[in-house]
């Protein structure tokens, strides 16, 4: 895409004319960039007389200018992703919306030694989202710079980082994440380059020229400052330990009369009840249940989460052995629920 240099006129005539069709054109506008930079935009006066009963050849003045581009980003931030001492390339997300008048590169940059918290993340990078998998993916979000994001357009943009060890509950790591707009642009206006990162953009100094010239109107973000086609915000790492809570109930009786009498010959339905809050991953975890004395295993009763399992030490995770259903979870991540029921008979 490139714009051709076109001259600039003082004319008050031309610059009446324009102002009428802005205002013509301004309810139709519907993107808040506003209008395409290296656009022309032409506006005539024409004087019409006569000499006598003479009608004379129309005079015109015309005032043509092209539109400058208006450097502008926003870098959203402000959220909480809950993290476990230790662990690594945790994702938190950031979004970059491109509010210049044109499409623009942007680079990337994160910055983690950030006073004013308890530790400092690790290892930090950023990759922007390609759309193909929700969230985000190790494989499919490599990108490390955002590629000819369209005006008015929103990428999502995650920081990867490590998390130090040996933090305790409720430890908070900040990380920044500043986009940088870039362009490349030749003496003739703007020229989008896809496929690679675009030269660093500089403000046009001095007075108003006839080609594209370039304002910077961004404001100050967390790590910058404003009119540096840049903007930054920050995103906080929480650490959260995981918590383990187990209920159990007995949740119905069923006795030899048909009724809920805790008789001998009753059926007890045992219900354990495990969940998992905060963070992390918990390993290893096993739920083990010996039946008390006067009960009587009923065979082939467990289930967990609604799905039925074996008695048998087998492919799934449940067993009774030793008069004990076991159930083992092996590592599992917070938060989660895991709900087990068997039955026995009161002897």
């Amino acid at each position: 895409m490139q714009f051709s240099s076109l001259p600039k006129s003082n004319s008050s005539a031309g610059l009446l004319g324009v102002c009428a069709w802005l205002l013509l054109i301004a309810p139709q506008i519907g993107w808040a960039a506003g209008t395409t930079a290296g656009t022309t935009i032409s506006s005539s006066a024409t004087l019409a007389y006569r000499l006598g009963v003479v009608a004379q050849p129309n005079i015109t003045s015309t005032a043509t200018f092209l539109v400058d581009e208006k450097v502008n980003l926003t870098v959203a931030g402000g959220v909480t992703t809950s993290v476990a001492s230790g662990s690594t390339a945790q994702a938190t997300a950031f979004t970059v919306t491109n509010n210049t008048n044109s499409a623009l590169d942007f680079s990337l940059a994160v910055t983690s030694a950030i006073a004013g918290d308890n530790f400092d993340p690790a290892a930090c990078s950023a990759f922007v989202e390609s759309g193909a998998t929700a969230g985000y993916q190790a494989a499919q979000d490599i990108a490390t710079y955002i590629d000819e994001l369209p005006a008015d357009a929103t990428r999502t943009v995650y920081v990867v980082c490590d998390i130090p060890a040996a933090l305790v509950n409720g430890n908070n790591g900040l990380v920044g994440l500043t986009a940088t707009a870039h362009g490349n642009f030749n003496a003739a206006g703007y020229v989008a380059a896809a496929g690679a990162l675009g030269g660093v953009i500089t403000q046009t100094a001095g007075a108003d020229t006839a080609n594209v010239d370039i304002l910077f109107a961004d404001v100050a973000g967390t790590e910058d400052i404003a009119r540096d086609a840049k903007h930054s915000a920050r995103n906080t790492y929480s650490v959260a330990l995981p918590s383990l809570t187990i209920t159990k109930t007995i949740a119905s009786v069923l006795d030899p009369k048909g009724t809920a009498v805790l008789m001998p010959g009753a059926v007890m339905t045992y219900q354990i009840a495990a969940v998992l809050s905060g963070g992390g991953t918990i390993t290893n975890l096993v739920i083990t249940d010996p039946l008390p004395a006067n009960t009587t295993y009923v065979p082939g009763s467990i289930s967990v989460n609604g799905a039925a399992k074996t008695d048998a030490a087998d492919a799934d995770n449940a067993q009774f052995a030793a008069n004990t259903v076991s159930v083992s979870l092996g590592n599992v991540a917070a938060p989660a629920n895991v709900v087990i029921t068997f039955r026995a008979t009161i002897n």
